[in-house]
């Protein structure tokens, strides 16, 4: 299973805290966007992470075995 993961990049400007949030279908899409996100905000006194969540964005389902038997 897959999990939506939040990218989140905190930054503070004038003493006050801002939070840009950008949801992604994967972790790795997170992971692969957070560089170019967070290169504006590099020199600024701030914070860019990927945070997975608890819901699911994709899952992939196995099919059951067939008994032995079944069409005798």
């Amino acid at each position: 299973m897959t999990f939506y993961t939040m990218l989140v990049l905190t930054y503070v400007i004038d003493g006050a805290e801002i939070q840009k949030k950008t949801l992604y279908r994967t972790a790795y899409e997170c992971g692969n966007a957070l560089p170019e996100v967070y290169k504006p905000y590099e020199d600024m006194d701030s914070m860019g992470q990927c945070i997975e969540t608890d819901k699911v964005s994709s899952s992939t389902l196995m099919p059951k075995l067939r008994p032995i038997d079944l069409g005798k």
